[in-house]
């Protein structure tokens, strides 16, 4: 949880600091080049919740990605002075690369990649830990501002800077890997960074 939290504050934080640093990018010649972090539920051998962060960058249709997932398998949630505390069955970290194609649309995107895997599985009730390759899957759409705009931090409530293509997507991801333990999911997935050439 430690990681996660410290991923979350780096997004926010480098959002605002790269959109000020990285304006004077040519807006022909902009990178298409993002961050991810996907939230969503998994089922099959690996199953309940799953957090992954993920780095993007797309060459004409070609998509390249390095992904960091957690997925959690809770047994049962006890609680501690009212705060609910998971048991956890089984915890995975895994780590990805994909290719991929992504097609871009205005201000909408999809894309469909594979990859290969490596994913370590901690089994808290045996006390031991399995180390496998997998081969992951996803296909997701994302939505995004069309055109260059001002960044807006607070909840897009404070405007700052010039306008930009720097900004932020919202989309959905279905996402799955063939593996010693295979599992199958579908998360909400939150990105900064330029999702087109603007």
């Amino acid at each position: 949880m430690k990681n996660i939290t410290f991923l979350l504050f780096l997004m926010i934080f480098s959002s605002v600091n790269a959109q000020e640093n990285l304006d004077y990018l040519n807006t022909k010649n902009n990178p298409i080049i993002y961050m991810g972090m996907n939230l969503g539920f998994t089922s099959g051998e690996l199953g309940e919740f799953n957090a992954s962060f993920d780095l993007n960058y797309q060459h004409k249709n070609n998509l390249f990605t390095f992904k960091y997932s957690t997925i959690l398998d809770v047994e049962n949630i006890r609680s501690l002075y009212f705060v609910p505390i998971p048991n956890l069955k089984l915890e995975t970290k895994e780590y990805s690369l994909l290719y991929g194609k992504r097609y871009i649309k205005d201000k909408f995107s999809y894309h469909f990649s594979g990859g290969i895997s490596y994913s370590s599985t901690n089994d808290k009730n045996l006390n031991e830990t399995f180390n496998y390759i997998g081969f992951p899957l996803e296909i997701g759409v994302n939505w995004f501002k069309p055109k260059k705009k001002k960044f807006s931090v607070l909840f897009g409530l404070i405007p700052v800077g010039k306008p930009t293509g720097f900004g932020r997507s919202f989309g959905v991801k279905l996402y799955a890997n063939i593996a010693k333990k295979s599992y199958v999911g579908l998360g909400l997935n939150f990105s900064l960074g330029w999702h087109k050439k603007y």
